[in-house]
């Protein structure tokens, strides 16, 4: 900490571990916070460092009662924080210090240090490309899987492989792993504990749905079809299936005719933006279908029980 600190201010400091502003405060502070006092210049402010995970919210509210309680400005110190929160704090002037990367300390005129790493582009929606990365590395159990490794596994390019670990990083999806010089991909605890914490940041992965007056009998199955297949569920009276944005030219939709209003529905086509070929067979992957599903879809609790039963027997 002291280290880093002088380098970035080009200044001598001493830090010392406050024990007696803990009097003034709360009792939980002392079990969630290290304080420390820094004097740099005749200047005096403090450190606050969190002992754990501390929700954003917290944090702005727990630096503004340690500032009130000492008279002094206080910056949050961390080992590690997500570029959501980073820009959250800058633009509203909470002072921070990230170790070893990144110092924004306004109070003393220090708007960003010299030090700062490189900018992650803002992901306000999950690309398909990193979803089917996720979802791969939660059904295989990836463990220290590198860049060069994941693109020969989903057969792209290092560089896309490289812009999926950014939105990864920059949505703080904890299956990264930064702790040596080259990012990896480790899938830590169970399968579905993981799947809840990913859940938030992926997306339906249908893009457009068709409805085809005849069947066209296509190969991949997708929704609910799918889902048949992974359980004992009864297909409804026509099947659905899957095609990819690249295979939507060769199906050549536009050939066949749509259903119209009460029109009897032979098929129905899923463009999707990614397919996992799931133990190897042409079905869409369990997740990828459970987030196909349609709300009326999901409102049928037969649907729901065979869901169930999916994920149970081909994911947990």
């Amino acid at each position: 900490m002291k280290d880093y600190i002088e380098k970035c201010l080009r200044r001598t400091i001493t830090i010392e571990y406050n024990t007696e502003l803990y009097h003034k405060l709360p009792l939980k502070y002392k079990g969630i916070y290290d304080l420390y006092t820094v004097l740099q210049d005749g200047i005096e402010w403090l450190i606050a460092q969190p002992k754990g995970n501390v929700r954003l919210n917290a944090l702005r509210h727990d630096r503004k009662q340690i500032e009130k309680a000492a008279g002094l400005n206080c910056a949050l110190y961390f080992t590690k924080l997500n570029h959501y929160s980073q820009e959250i704090m800058l633009n509203e002037g909470i002072p921070f210090i990230i170790d070893k990367k990144q110092m924004f300390l306004p109070f003393l005129g220090i708007l960003l240090s010299e030090n700062f790493g490189r900018q992650l582009k803002p992901v306000h929606v999950i690309s398909f490309l990193t979803q089917k990365l996720i979802l791969c590395a939660i059904y295989e159990k990836w463990s220290g899987m590198n860049v060069t490794k994941i693109a020969e596994k989903l057969g792209v390019t290092k560089m896309s492989v490289s812009r999926c670990l950014d939105e990864i990083e920059y949505l703080d999806i904890d299956i990264l792993d930064t702790s040596g010089k080259k990012r990896r991909i480790t899938v830590a605890g169970e399968a579905q504990s993981v799947w809840e914490k990913v859940k938030p940041a992926l997306r339906n992965p249908v893009i457009t749905k068709f409805q085809l007056t005849e069947d066209i009998g296509l190969k991949k199955k997708a929704g609910v079809s799918a889902l048949c297949e992974y359980s004992l569920l009864a297909d409804n009276p026509y099947p659905t299936y899957a095609v990819t944005k690249k295979e939507l030219s060769d199906v050549n939709i536009r050939n066949f005719k749509q259903v119209s209003i009460g029109e009897e529905i032979g098929c129905e086509i899923l463009e999707l933006g990614y397919f996992i070929e799931f133990h190897d067979k042409q079905i869409q992957d369990p997740l990828s279908v459970l987030m196909s599903l349609s709300e009326d879809d999901m409102a049928d609790e037969r649907i729901q029980l065979c869901i169930d039963q999916m994920l149970e027997d081909y994911v947990w």
